[in-house]
């Protein structure tokens, strides 16, 4: 968890990066929205995913830790809203299910999900192939703000 932890916090840092000019339209209604739609689903699986985090050994460790864990996840996909690329909100978006659906399976919150790992790891991959698409066209966009200058 911490490795991952970690990737959500070079995602987030990335995603503040020049490359990533915010628009004039970054406080938008939708984007408010979005914003207060990803609060709610972060808030909402912690709580929903408490009563087994409490059922697993070490859950004073474990409580604290999967919601710190999910407020860099929240951060991460806000932080991809604020970029208005559609493959990076995409990806970041996989990367959060990708980690919902391990979490589910891990601290046995559902019955065993026959191709539970396949769920994880495709959408893992996606999250991983749709940011990075994300970043080459930020880069050849900001190459282009170069160019034109």
């Amino acid at each position: 968890m911490g490795a991952f932890a970690v990737a959500h916090l070079l995602y987030s840092m990335t995603f503040l990066s020049s490359r990533y000019a915010t628009y004039a339209s970054s406080s938008s209604f939708w984007t408010r929205s979005l914003y207060l739609i990803l609060l709610t689903l972060g808030g909402g699986f912690y709580i929903y995913m408490y009563p087994f985090l409490q059922k697993v050994p070490d859950s004073e460790i474990l409580l604290p830790a999967v919601g710190v864990y999910i407020v860099l996840i929240v951060l991460m996909g806000a932080l991809a809203i604020r970029t208005h690329n559609v493959a990076t909100l995409l990806g970041s978006l996989s990367f959060m299910v990708s980690d919902l659906s391990l979490a589910v399976q891990v601290f046995k919150a559902t019955a065993p999900m026959e191709h539970g790992h396949t769920v994880v790891m495709v959408t893992y991959y996606l999250a991983q192939l749709l940011i990075a698409v994300g970043d080459v066209n930020a880069v050849e966009e900001d190459l282009s703000k170069w160019k034109r200058s």
